[in-house]
This record gives C-alpha cells, sequence and structure tokens, in this order.
C-alpha cells in the first residue's frame, strides 16, 4: 500500500475516534447533567419539607419500611432539631425531638416520640414516649426449642422510658434511666400453651437502674470516628396478681473508623434478663438494631443474647449510600461461647 493511502487511511481512523470520543464526552456529560439534576429536584423537594425558625429547623418526612413482623410500613416522621450552644466541640451534640405516626398491611398502628437534649454542657436527657398495637408471633425460648411453633397474638402496649445523665469529665457520664410500660395481649387462637408464659397476663411494668456512658464520638447522628461504651443496670418490677422483680444487664460497646469518604463502624453487645423475666421482655437478636438478617424479629429469644457486627459505609450519590455488613451472635439461657451454636443470618 502505498504512504499516501497510509497517510489517509490513518487520518480517517483518527477522524473517526476524535467523533466516536466527541460522542462519548456529551453522552457523559448528558448523564452528568441528568444526575445533577436529580439531585437538585431532590434538594428542592427536602426544602418544601424543611422549615427554619431562628431556633431551630422543622423537618417532615414521609416514614416507611418492611419487616416480616410488621409487612410495609408507611406514615409521616416530623423531626425538630436545634443546636446545643455549650457543645465540645462546636455541632458534636445536636437535640432533637423525634415524633412518628406508622401503620402497616399486618396491622400494626404506632404513635411515638422521642426527644434527646442536651440541656447544658454537664447534663443531657432523653426521654421516649409510645403508643403500640400490632399483630405478634411468640416462638418459645431459643434454647428450649428451636423449632417450636408459633403462637400469635396481639399486643397494646403504651408508656415512658427516660434517661438523664451528667458529664463527668473526658466524654465520662453517669447517670440513672427509669421506665414504666402497660402491656395488654390478645391471645386470638386460644393457644393454651400462651396463658402459661410468664407476663403474658398483661399489666403495668416499671423499672429503674444506673447507667454508665463513655461516649468520645465525633458526631452523635453521624459518627464517622470515635468510641462508644454503655453499661446498664435495671431492675424491674411486674405489678398485677403475679407480681415479682426482675434485673436486666446490658453492654454495649461500638467503634467508627473514617477511611476518606467511607465509614467502618463496629459493635458488640451482650445483654442478659433474669429467670421470671416476661416473655415480651426477653433479650431478642432480630430486629433493624441487632441482627438484621433475622426474619422476624422476635423469633430468637432467651434470657442471654450476644452480638458482633462490622460495616462497611460508603456514599453512592447525593444522600444515598451503601452498606456492607457481617453479624454473628448466640442467644441462650447463659452467656456461651459455642461455635456450633453461633447465628450467623444472611440478609
Amino acid at each position: 500500500m502505498r504512504p499516501f493511502y497510509i497517510l489517509l487511511l490513518l487520518l480517517t481512523v483518527i477522524h473517526k475516534e476524535g467523533a466516536h470520543g466527541q460522542n462519548n464526552k456529551h453522552a457523559t456529560l448528558k448523564s452528568e447533567h441528568r444526575i445533577s439534576g436529580l439531585a437538585d429536584l431532590g434538594e428542592r423537594m427536602l426544602d418544601h419539607l424543611t422549615f427554619p425558625t431562628p431556633k431551630g429547623i422543622w423537618a417532615i418526612y414521609p416514614a416507611g419500611g418492611y419487616s416480616s413482623r410488621t409487612g410495609l410500613e408507611f406514615g409521616l416522621m416530623p423531626v425538630y432539631s436545634w443546636g446545643s450552644p455549650d457543645s465540645q466541640p462546636a455541632n458534636r451534640e445536636v437535640n432533637t425531638l423525634t415524633s412518628s405516626m406508622q401503620f402497616s398491611t399486618k396491622g400494626m398502628v404506632e404513635v411515638r416520640s422521642e426527644l434527646d437534649w442536651y440541656l447544658s454542657s454537664l447534663w443531657q436527657f432523653s426521654g421516649r414516649i409510645e403508643a403500640l398495637r400490632i399483630n405478634d408471633r411468640y416462638w418459645d425460648r431459643w434454647s428450649q426449642n428451636k423449632t417450636a411453633q408459633p403462637i400469635d397474638y396481639r399486643s397494646s402496649r403504651y408508656g415512658l422510658k427516660t434517661e438523664i445523665l451528667r458529664h463527668l469529665g473526658h466524654q465520662l457520664h453517669v447517670g440513672m434511666s427509669s421506665e414504666i410500660w402497660h402491656y395488654q395481649f390478645d391471645n386470638r387462637n386460644a393457644h393454651l400453651a400462651f396463658e402459661q408464659l410468664s407476663g403474658s397476663e398483661g399489666g403495668w411494668l416499671a423499672g429503674a437502674g444506673p447507667v454508665l456512658l463513655f461516649d468520645q464520638r465525633d458526631h452523635v447522628l453521624y459518627p464517622r470516628s470515635g468510641s462508644y461504651f454503655k453499661a446498664a443496670w435495671t431492675l424491674f418490677q411486674k405489678g398485677g396478681p403475679n407480681a415479682n422483680t426482675y434485673n436486666n444487664y446490658l453492654l454495649d460497646l461500638r467503634h467508627f473508623y473514617g477511611v476518606g469518604r467511607t465509614v467502618l463502624a463496629f459493635q458488640s453487645l451482650w445483654e442478659y434478663s433474669d429467670p421470671g423475666t416476661p416473655f415480651f421482655m426477653l433479650p431478642q437478636l432480630g430486629g433493624k438494631d441487632r441482627l438484621r438478617g433475622i426474619g422476624h424479629s422476635k423469633s430468637v429469644v432467651d434470657h442471654s443474647a450476644w452480638l458482633l457486627r462490622g460495616e462497611l459505609r460508603v456514599p453512592v450519590w447525593w444522600r444515598f449510600g451503601a452498606v456492607v455488613f457481617s453479624e454473628v451472635g448466640q442467644s441462650a439461657r447463659q452467656l456461651r461461647l459455642s461455635r456450633k451454636e453461633l447465628i450467623a443470618p444472611m440478609a
């Protein structure tokens, strides 16, 4: 082939590749523009749901979710947040009042209000008021019968839980927690085994006890670094014809480590309740705050429960992120460390 034709062929290829590159560049810019437009639209929608005031910010968000216990959940969640002028370092502590009203396709009705309030640099208060009606299930204690048939019942409860802590310095806090609840149950299938459960008659339940807290997280809502440790002992008194007392112990240790925009989060937790604990207050391993891969959040309960979990939290786009996690735990009558009895659910 003559040199002239070789040069002409090369120029033609370069021109086509340049045109193809320009098309790819235009397509990429177009795609980025669309993504940016979606983010801008989302921000505008959030602006319509957010109402700043001189002292804080009101926001009203849709609330929802899904679990095998509740089915599809939907509702509204108003949130009010305001700064704590005495917080050190600045913006680490955020006062929040969060309320919600939710319904579900499986008959759940829940009204809840939670307050986290940093009264000063020395004192902080948290409280929760809640009313809940839910169609629930009980499988017996995990160590008693792992293949037990569930008992269906309807549960209603309302009550209050509070915690007040004093700062001692070096991110160490001590204080007291207290709670009082009223329970009522409807044995929907007239199951005789339900009547034999501890606490199945319902009634009032009250508890109080000391709390020790060490919290050096960089932010109380969205931590990226630091450690958190909580130890609590609560003495409960159950009223009614079968009145009794029991103890509950809790240890919760967490650590956060930021790597660029990602966060590594770790948690170890142990909880124990005495014999005589009402069946609905037994330590559990299911739910969004514990082992999430368990289908029903009440299917694994017993007097003792522990777990280890790790998460890799990665921002994806705008306000969305992804989480990769691994979890393992154990439920038994007493604290046990048996490899054969580990629970490692897959989400």
